[in-house]
Protein backbone atom coordinates (compact mmCIF):
# COMPACT_ATOMS: atom_id res chain seq x y z
CA UNK A 1 0.00 0.00 0.00
CA UNK A 2 1.12 3.63 -0.78
CA UNK A 3 1.69 5.40 2.72
CA UNK A 4 -0.15 8.65 2.94
CA UNK A 5 2.11 11.30 4.81
CA UNK A 6 1.15 14.36 6.18
CA UNK A 7 1.95 17.76 5.15
CA UNK A 8 3.63 18.11 8.57
CA UNK A 9 5.90 15.09 7.56
CA UNK A 10 6.45 15.22 4.04
CA UNK A 11 9.57 17.28 5.14
CA UNK A 12 11.90 14.33 6.69
CA UNK A 13 10.42 11.34 4.66
CA UNK A 14 11.48 10.69 1.23
CA UNK A 15 8.70 9.72 -1.22
CA UNK A 16 9.33 7.92 -4.20
CA UNK A 17 10.13 10.71 -5.69
CA UNK A 18 12.74 11.83 -3.05
CA UNK A 19 14.28 8.17 -2.68
CA UNK A 20 17.59 7.71 -4.53
CA UNK A 21 18.16 6.16 -7.61
CA UNK A 22 20.79 3.38 -5.92
CA UNK A 23 20.46 -0.03 -5.02
CA UNK A 24 22.63 -2.87 -3.28
CA UNK A 25 24.37 -3.24 -6.35
CA UNK A 26 25.32 -0.13 -7.24
CA UNK A 27 27.53 -0.12 -3.98
CA UNK A 28 30.74 -1.52 -4.45
CA UNK A 29 32.27 -3.38 -2.05
CA UNK A 30 30.88 -3.76 1.89
CA UNK A 31 29.46 -7.03 1.11
CA UNK A 32 28.97 -8.70 4.64
CA UNK A 33 26.85 -5.26 5.13
CA UNK A 34 24.98 -5.68 2.50
CA UNK A 35 24.00 -9.12 3.28
CA UNK A 36 22.91 -8.08 6.72
CA UNK A 37 21.32 -4.98 5.15
CA UNK A 38 19.24 -7.43 3.22
CA UNK A 39 17.96 -9.40 5.83
CA UNK A 40 16.92 -6.84 8.01
CA UNK A 41 14.88 -5.54 4.88
CA UNK A 42 13.05 -9.11 4.32
CA UNK A 43 12.22 -8.87 8.27
CA UNK A 44 10.75 -5.09 7.88
CA UNK A 45 8.92 -6.14 5.10
CA UNK A 46 7.02 -9.51 5.90
CA UNK A 47 7.45 -9.29 9.85
CA UNK A 48 4.77 -11.59 10.72
CA UNK A 49 6.70 -14.47 9.04
CA UNK A 50 9.89 -14.12 11.63
CA UNK A 51 7.83 -13.24 14.54
CA UNK A 52 5.51 -16.63 13.77
CA UNK A 53 9.43 -18.23 14.39
CA UNK A 54 10.40 -16.83 17.04
CA UNK A 55 12.67 -14.21 15.90
CA UNK A 56 12.55 -11.07 18.00
CA UNK A 57 12.13 -7.30 16.04
CA UNK A 58 15.27 -5.95 15.16
CA UNK A 59 16.52 -2.68 16.78
CA UNK A 60 18.86 -1.53 13.93
CA UNK A 61 22.80 -1.37 12.62
CA UNK A 62 25.31 0.43 13.25
CA UNK A 63 27.80 1.24 10.42
CA UNK A 64 31.13 2.90 11.57
CA UNK A 65 34.39 2.99 9.50
CA UNK A 66 36.68 5.80 8.02
CA UNK A 67 35.12 9.03 6.22
CA UNK A 68 34.09 7.74 2.72
CA UNK A 69 33.82 4.34 2.70
CA UNK A 70 30.05 4.31 1.47
CA UNK A 71 28.29 4.22 4.59
CA UNK A 72 25.92 6.75 3.42
CA UNK A 73 25.71 5.71 0.35
CA UNK A 74 24.42 2.32 1.86
CA UNK A 75 21.92 3.87 3.61
CA UNK A 76 20.50 5.46 0.05
CA UNK A 77 20.70 1.34 -1.08
CA UNK A 78 18.51 0.80 1.84
CA UNK A 79 16.19 3.56 0.51
CA UNK A 80 16.03 2.30 -2.73
CA UNK A 81 15.74 -1.29 -1.67
CA UNK A 82 13.32 -1.42 0.57
CA UNK A 83 10.26 -0.08 -0.84
CA UNK A 84 9.80 0.85 3.00
CA UNK A 85 8.78 4.35 4.65
CA UNK A 86 12.45 6.24 4.82
CA UNK A 87 12.98 8.74 7.08
CA UNK A 88 16.48 10.60 7.26
CA UNK A 89 17.73 12.67 10.32
CA UNK A 90 21.28 14.03 11.14
CA UNK A 91 22.72 13.68 14.30
CA UNK A 92 23.16 16.98 14.79
CA UNK A 93 19.78 18.56 14.13
CA UNK A 94 18.65 17.67 17.61
CA UNK A 95 20.93 20.34 19.33
CA UNK A 96 18.03 23.27 20.15
CA UNK A 97 18.76 26.31 21.89
CA UNK A 98 15.55 25.72 24.10
CA UNK A 99 16.24 23.87 27.06
CA UNK A 100 14.21 20.19 26.72
CA UNK A 101 14.15 20.84 22.38
CA UNK A 102 16.90 18.48 21.53
CA UNK A 103 14.64 15.54 23.01
CA UNK A 104 11.86 16.18 22.06
CA UNK A 105 12.82 16.63 18.47
CA UNK A 106 13.85 12.94 19.37
CA UNK A 107 10.68 12.05 20.96
CA UNK A 108 8.81 13.55 17.92
CA UNK A 109 10.85 11.79 14.93
CA UNK A 110 10.44 8.47 16.67
CA UNK A 111 6.99 9.18 16.41
CA UNK A 112 7.19 10.20 13.05
CA UNK A 113 8.55 6.86 12.30
CA UNK A 114 5.84 4.54 14.41
CA UNK A 115 3.36 6.31 12.60
CA UNK A 116 3.97 5.12 9.11
CA UNK A 117 6.12 1.74 10.10
CA UNK A 118 7.22 -0.65 9.13
CA UNK A 119 10.14 1.80 8.42
CA UNK A 120 13.67 2.58 8.50
CA UNK A 121 14.75 5.80 10.22
CA UNK A 122 18.36 6.54 9.41
CA UNK A 123 20.75 8.77 11.10
CA UNK A 124 23.68 10.04 9.72
CA UNK A 125 26.70 11.08 12.30
CA UNK A 126 25.09 9.55 14.96
CA UNK A 127 28.51 10.51 16.76
CA UNK A 128 27.19 14.05 17.27
CA UNK A 129 24.96 12.51 20.11
CA UNK A 130 26.55 9.14 20.85
CA UNK A 131 29.40 10.29 22.53
CA UNK A 132 30.86 9.02 26.23
CA UNK A 133 28.46 11.09 28.31
CA UNK A 134 31.73 10.97 30.18
CA UNK A 135 32.73 13.61 28.10
CA UNK A 136 29.29 15.24 26.75
CA UNK A 137 27.46 18.15 27.74
CA UNK A 138 24.00 18.13 29.66
CA UNK A 139 22.38 19.37 26.77
CA UNK A 140 23.84 15.65 24.74
CA UNK A 141 22.58 14.01 27.76
CA UNK A 142 19.53 14.79 27.43
CA UNK A 143 19.63 13.79 23.67
CA UNK A 144 21.46 11.21 24.03
CA UNK A 145 18.84 9.73 27.09
CA UNK A 146 15.56 10.18 24.87
CA UNK A 147 17.24 8.53 21.86
CA UNK A 148 17.90 4.92 24.22
CA UNK A 149 14.95 5.10 25.41
CA UNK A 150 13.39 5.01 21.76
CA UNK A 151 15.54 2.60 20.90
CA UNK A 152 14.28 0.65 23.69
CA UNK A 153 10.87 0.45 21.34
CA UNK A 154 8.36 0.00 24.70
CA UNK A 155 6.08 2.25 21.91
CA UNK A 156 7.01 0.15 19.17
CA UNK A 157 4.31 -2.44 17.53
CA UNK A 158 6.35 -5.45 17.16
CA UNK A 159 4.36 -6.48 13.79
CA UNK A 160 5.13 -3.19 12.40
CA UNK A 161 8.88 -2.53 13.61
CA UNK A 162 10.79 0.83 13.78
CA UNK A 163 14.36 0.17 12.26
CA UNK A 164 17.29 2.59 13.50
CA UNK A 165 20.24 2.23 10.36
CA UNK A 166 23.16 5.06 12.15
CA UNK A 167 26.41 6.07 10.64
CA UNK A 168 29.89 6.83 11.84
CA UNK A 169 33.32 8.08 11.55
CA UNK A 170 34.04 7.30 15.48
CA UNK A 171 34.72 2.97 16.61
CA UNK A 172 31.94 2.21 18.43
CA UNK A 173 35.10 0.85 21.33
CA UNK A 174 36.78 3.83 23.05
CA UNK A 175 40.04 4.36 20.81
CA UNK A 176 42.69 7.42 21.64
CA UNK A 177 40.25 8.83 24.35
CA UNK A 178 37.39 8.74 21.74
CA UNK A 179 34.36 6.53 21.81
CA UNK A 180 30.09 6.01 21.52
CA UNK A 181 28.13 5.89 24.27
CA UNK A 182 28.57 2.22 25.61
CA UNK A 183 24.60 1.98 26.53
CA UNK A 184 23.76 3.47 22.69
CA UNK A 185 26.58 0.93 20.89
CA UNK A 186 24.31 -2.35 22.90
CA UNK A 187 21.05 -1.06 21.52
CA UNK A 188 22.05 -2.12 17.83
CA UNK A 189 21.62 -5.56 17.12
CA UNK A 190 24.93 -5.82 15.04
CA UNK A 191 28.17 -3.23 14.16
CA UNK A 192 29.31 -3.32 10.62
CA UNK A 193 32.62 -2.07 10.13
CA UNK A 194 33.33 -0.48 6.56
CA UNK A 195 36.26 -0.72 5.58
CA UNK A 196 38.47 1.15 2.57
CA UNK A 197 38.18 -0.86 -0.55
CA UNK A 198 40.98 -3.12 -1.46
CA UNK A 199 42.65 -3.13 -5.04
CA UNK A 200 40.04 -5.04 -6.69
CA UNK A 201 37.14 -2.94 -5.57
CA UNK A 202 39.13 0.28 -6.31
CA UNK A 203 39.89 -1.25 -9.81
CA UNK A 204 35.79 -1.81 -10.35
CA UNK A 205 35.35 1.60 -8.90
CA UNK A 206 37.91 3.17 -12.08
CA UNK A 207 36.76 1.21 -14.20
CA UNK A 208 33.22 2.45 -13.73
CA UNK A 209 33.81 5.70 -13.46
CA UNK A 210 36.05 5.41 -16.76
CA UNK A 211 32.98 4.09 -18.36
CA UNK A 212 30.75 6.77 -17.13
CA UNK A 213 33.16 9.64 -18.80
CA UNK A 214 32.73 11.10 -22.72
CA UNK A 215 35.74 10.73 -24.74
CA UNK A 216 37.87 8.82 -22.39
CA UNK A 217 41.25 7.50 -23.54
CA UNK A 218 42.27 6.12 -20.67
CA UNK A 219 43.95 2.50 -20.95
CA UNK A 220 43.64 -0.59 -18.89
CA UNK A 221 47.45 -0.37 -17.99
CA UNK A 222 46.83 2.86 -16.25
CA UNK A 223 43.34 1.85 -14.40
CA UNK A 224 45.24 -1.21 -12.49
CA UNK A 225 47.59 1.19 -11.75
CA UNK A 226 46.17 3.90 -10.06
CA UNK A 227 44.12 1.17 -8.80
CA UNK A 228 47.84 -0.23 -6.90
CA UNK A 229 48.90 2.57 -5.88
CA UNK A 230 45.72 4.02 -4.03
CA UNK A 231 46.55 1.86 -1.07
CA UNK A 232 44.20 3.09 1.60
CA UNK A 233 42.44 5.47 0.05
CA UNK A 234 38.45 5.59 0.04
CA UNK A 235 36.11 5.39 -3.29
CA UNK A 236 35.01 9.05 -2.08
CA UNK A 237 38.58 10.42 -2.56
CA UNK A 238 39.25 8.11 -5.80
CA UNK A 239 35.76 9.82 -7.20
CA UNK A 240 37.29 13.43 -6.39
CA UNK A 241 40.55 12.38 -8.27
CA UNK A 242 38.18 11.80 -11.33
CA UNK A 243 36.35 15.25 -10.77
CA UNK A 244 39.67 17.14 -10.70
CA UNK A 245 40.70 15.21 -14.23
CA UNK A 246 37.23 16.33 -15.79
CA UNK A 247 38.00 19.95 -14.59
CA UNK A 248 41.89 19.93 -15.74
CA UNK A 249 40.41 18.62 -19.47
CA UNK A 250 37.94 21.64 -19.09
CA UNK A 251 40.21 24.20 -18.35
CA UNK A 252 43.04 22.78 -20.97
CA UNK A 253 40.06 22.91 -23.54
CA UNK A 254 40.62 19.62 -24.38
CA UNK A 255 37.88 16.83 -25.40
CA UNK A 256 39.62 13.33 -23.53
CA UNK A 257 40.46 12.32 -20.58
CA UNK A 258 44.35 10.30 -21.16
CA UNK A 259 46.24 8.30 -19.51
CA UNK A 260 48.70 11.09 -18.64
CA UNK A 261 45.51 14.09 -17.69
CA UNK A 262 44.45 11.00 -14.91
CA UNK A 263 47.94 10.24 -13.75
CA UNK A 264 48.20 14.33 -13.13
CA UNK A 265 44.98 14.50 -11.11
CA UNK A 266 46.21 11.38 -8.95
CA UNK A 267 49.47 13.38 -7.89
CA UNK A 268 47.97 16.67 -7.89
CA UNK A 269 45.55 15.66 -5.66
CA UNK A 270 47.78 13.67 -3.27
CA UNK A 271 51.03 15.56 -3.22
CA UNK A 272 49.76 19.12 -4.68
CA UNK A 273 50.98 20.81 -7.96
CA UNK A 274 54.23 20.22 -9.30
CA UNK A 275 57.56 22.27 -8.71
CA UNK A 276 60.41 23.01 -10.57
CA UNK A 277 63.62 22.01 -10.00
CA UNK A 278 67.22 23.11 -11.78
CA UNK A 279 68.69 20.82 -14.46
CA UNK A 280 71.35 19.42 -12.14
CA UNK A 281 68.83 19.28 -9.51
CA UNK A 282 65.86 16.89 -11.59
CA UNK A 283 69.49 14.93 -12.77
CA UNK A 284 70.19 13.80 -9.15
CA UNK A 285 66.81 13.72 -8.02
CA UNK A 286 66.29 11.20 -10.78
CA UNK A 287 69.48 9.44 -10.38
CA UNK A 288 68.33 9.53 -6.47
CA UNK A 289 64.70 8.01 -7.21
CA UNK A 290 66.15 5.45 -9.58
CA UNK A 291 68.40 4.28 -6.95
CA UNK A 292 65.21 3.26 -5.27
CA UNK A 293 63.50 1.11 -8.40
CA UNK A 294 66.43 -0.67 -8.36
CA UNK A 295 67.30 -2.00 -5.52
CA UNK A 296 63.39 -2.52 -4.77
CA UNK A 297 63.18 -4.61 -7.91
CA UNK A 298 66.62 -6.40 -7.12
CA UNK A 299 65.15 -6.91 -3.21
CA UNK A 300 61.74 -8.57 -5.57
CA UNK A 301 59.30 -5.37 -4.13
CA UNK A 302 57.78 -4.28 -7.26
CA UNK A 303 58.25 -0.87 -8.14
CA UNK A 304 54.79 0.86 -9.41
CA UNK A 305 55.26 4.12 -10.21
CA UNK A 306 58.57 6.44 -9.77
CA UNK A 307 58.31 9.64 -10.46
CA UNK A 308 61.07 12.96 -9.82
CA UNK A 309 58.20 15.87 -9.71
CA UNK A 310 58.60 17.90 -6.91
CA UNK A 311 55.46 18.07 -5.04
CA UNK A 312 54.65 19.34 -0.93
CA UNK A 313 57.88 18.71 0.78
CA UNK A 314 59.48 15.88 -1.42
CA UNK A 315 61.33 16.12 -4.96
CA UNK A 316 60.65 12.71 -5.90
CA UNK A 317 59.11 9.50 -5.10
CA UNK A 318 58.98 5.80 -5.92
CA UNK A 319 55.74 3.86 -4.76
CA UNK A 320 56.20 0.13 -4.02
CA UNK A 321 53.46 -2.58 -4.89
CA UNK A 322 52.27 -3.82 -1.77
CA UNK A 323 50.20 -6.73 -0.94
CA UNK A 324 47.17 -5.09 1.44
CA UNK A 325 46.82 -8.41 3.39
CA UNK A 326 50.25 -8.96 4.36
CA UNK A 327 50.23 -9.29 8.00
CA UNK A 328 53.74 -10.62 8.69
CA UNK A 329 57.49 -9.86 7.23
CA UNK A 330 60.42 -11.65 7.55
CA UNK A 331 63.56 -10.55 8.93
CA UNK A 332 64.88 -11.18 5.47
CA UNK A 333 62.26 -8.75 4.53
CA UNK A 334 62.51 -6.00 6.64
CA UNK A 335 66.24 -6.12 5.69
CA UNK A 336 65.15 -5.66 2.04
CA UNK A 337 63.48 -2.29 2.70
CA UNK A 338 66.16 -0.83 4.79
CA UNK A 339 68.52 -1.77 1.56
CA UNK A 340 65.65 0.28 -0.69
CA UNK A 341 65.03 3.11 2.03
CA UNK A 342 69.34 3.37 1.48
CA UNK A 343 69.19 3.26 -2.35
CA UNK A 344 68.78 6.66 -3.00
CA UNK A 345 71.51 8.07 -0.44
CA UNK A 346 73.81 4.99 -1.55
CA UNK A 347 73.06 5.56 -5.43
CA UNK A 348 74.04 9.60 -5.16
CA UNK A 349 77.26 8.38 -3.58
CA UNK A 350 78.15 5.87 -6.17
CA UNK A 351 77.51 9.06 -8.98
CA UNK A 352 78.71 11.78 -6.40
CA UNK A 353 81.21 10.49 -4.39
CA UNK A 354 81.75 10.10 -0.49
CA UNK A 355 81.44 13.94 -0.12
CA UNK A 356 79.19 15.70 -2.34
CA UNK A 357 76.99 12.26 -2.27
CA UNK A 358 75.77 13.35 0.98
CA UNK A 359 72.64 15.33 0.97
CA UNK A 360 69.88 16.35 2.59
CA UNK A 361 67.29 14.91 0.10
CA UNK A 362 67.87 11.26 2.03
CA UNK A 363 66.55 12.67 5.24
CA UNK A 364 63.28 10.95 5.34
CA UNK A 365 64.95 7.70 3.99
CA UNK A 366 67.66 7.62 7.03
CA UNK A 367 64.61 8.10 9.22
CA UNK A 368 62.58 4.68 7.63
CA UNK A 369 65.90 2.74 7.96
CA UNK A 370 66.49 3.72 11.50
CA UNK A 371 62.94 3.04 12.60
CA UNK A 372 63.36 -0.55 10.98
CA UNK A 373 66.31 -1.28 12.45
CA UNK A 374 65.48 -0.43 15.94
CA UNK A 375 62.60 -2.26 15.76
CA UNK A 376 64.14 -5.49 14.75
CA UNK A 377 66.36 -4.91 17.57
CA UNK A 378 63.72 -3.79 20.24
CA UNK A 379 60.34 -5.20 19.07
CA UNK A 380 60.58 -8.61 16.92
CA UNK A 381 63.70 -9.79 18.50
CA UNK A 382 65.22 -10.17 15.18
CA UNK A 383 69.09 -9.00 16.80
CA UNK A 384 71.91 -12.00 17.47
CA UNK A 385 73.47 -9.13 20.07
CA UNK A 386 70.30 -8.20 21.59
CA UNK A 387 68.30 -11.52 21.18
CA UNK A 388 64.93 -12.85 21.40
CA UNK A 389 63.91 -9.89 23.87
CA UNK A 390 60.87 -7.08 23.54
CA UNK A 391 63.12 -3.94 24.60
CA UNK A 392 61.44 -0.97 26.17
CA UNK A 393 63.48 2.36 25.43
CA UNK A 394 62.55 5.91 24.63
CA UNK A 395 65.68 9.07 24.17
CA UNK A 396 66.69 9.17 27.60
CA UNK A 397 66.98 5.87 28.57
CA UNK A 398 70.75 4.11 29.12
CA UNK A 399 69.98 1.31 26.18
CA UNK A 400 69.14 3.63 24.07
CA UNK A 401 72.92 4.34 22.98
CA UNK A 402 73.39 0.37 22.66
CA UNK A 403 70.22 0.43 20.32
CA UNK A 404 71.09 3.15 18.71
CA UNK A 405 74.76 1.95 17.88
CA UNK A 406 73.59 -1.58 16.46
CA UNK A 407 71.16 0.43 14.24
CA UNK A 408 73.89 2.13 12.82
CA UNK A 409 75.87 -0.89 12.34
CA UNK A 410 72.79 -2.94 10.62
CA UNK A 411 72.41 0.50 8.54
CA UNK A 412 76.07 1.19 7.56
CA UNK A 413 76.80 -2.62 6.81
CA UNK A 414 73.31 -2.66 4.47
CA UNK A 415 74.84 0.31 2.69
CA UNK A 416 78.34 -1.03 1.47
CA UNK A 417 75.70 -3.72 0.37
CA UNK A 418 73.87 -1.58 -1.60
CA UNK A 419 76.45 0.90 -3.41
CA UNK A 420 77.93 -2.09 -4.36
CA UNK A 421 74.83 -3.74 -6.01
CA UNK A 422 73.92 -0.38 -7.72
CA UNK A 423 77.42 0.64 -8.55
CA UNK A 424 77.44 -2.51 -10.77
CA UNK A 425 74.11 -1.81 -12.66
CA UNK A 426 74.65 1.63 -13.48
CA UNK A 427 73.74 0.76 -17.37
CA UNK A 428 69.87 0.59 -15.74
CA UNK A 429 70.15 3.22 -13.88
CA UNK A 430 71.26 5.97 -16.59
CA UNK A 431 68.45 4.33 -18.41
CA UNK A 432 66.08 4.79 -15.99
CA UNK A 433 67.44 8.59 -15.54
CA UNK A 434 66.86 9.54 -19.08
CA UNK A 435 63.80 8.02 -19.25
CA UNK A 436 62.77 10.16 -16.10
CA UNK A 437 64.74 13.25 -18.00
CA UNK A 438 62.56 13.23 -20.57
CA UNK A 439 59.07 12.34 -19.31
CA UNK A 440 59.30 12.84 -15.39
CA UNK A 441 57.51 9.89 -14.25
CA UNK A 442 57.50 5.98 -15.21
CA UNK A 443 54.83 3.47 -14.38
CA UNK A 444 55.73 -0.40 -13.46
CA UNK A 445 54.51 -1.81 -16.58
CA UNK A 446 57.49 0.51 -18.21
CA UNK A 447 59.71 0.10 -15.78
CA UNK A 448 59.31 -3.63 -16.22
CA UNK A 449 60.59 -3.48 -19.65
CA UNK A 450 64.32 -1.23 -18.08
CA UNK A 451 64.94 -4.69 -15.93
CA UNK A 452 63.37 -6.88 -18.50
CA UNK A 453 66.41 -5.83 -20.45
CA UNK A 454 69.21 -5.27 -18.06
Amino acid sequence: LAVAVDAEDNQDILNDVKKPNVLFDDVIGAQNAKDELKYFINYLKNPAKYLSQGVKSPKGILLYGPPGTGKTLLAKAVAGESGLTFISAEGNQFFKSAVGAGAEAVHSLFARARKYAPSVLFIDEIDAIAKSRLESSGIVDDVLTSFLTEMDGFKTDSTRPVFVLAATNIPPDKEQGVGLDPALVRRFDRRLFIDLPDKDERLLFIRKKVEKMPNSKISEPMMNNIASRSVRMSLAELDSVFELAMRNVIKSDSFNVTDEILEEAYEEFINGEEKKNSPDEVERIARHEAGHAVMAQLNGIEPAYVTIAARGTHGGYVEKSVDENKGNYTKKELLAEIDVALAGRAAEIVYYGEIDGLTTGASSDIRSATRLAQEMICAYGMDAEFGCVYINVDNSSETYGDVLRRANEIISRRLKKVISELASRRTVIDAIVEKLIDKTSINGHELKEFFDKA
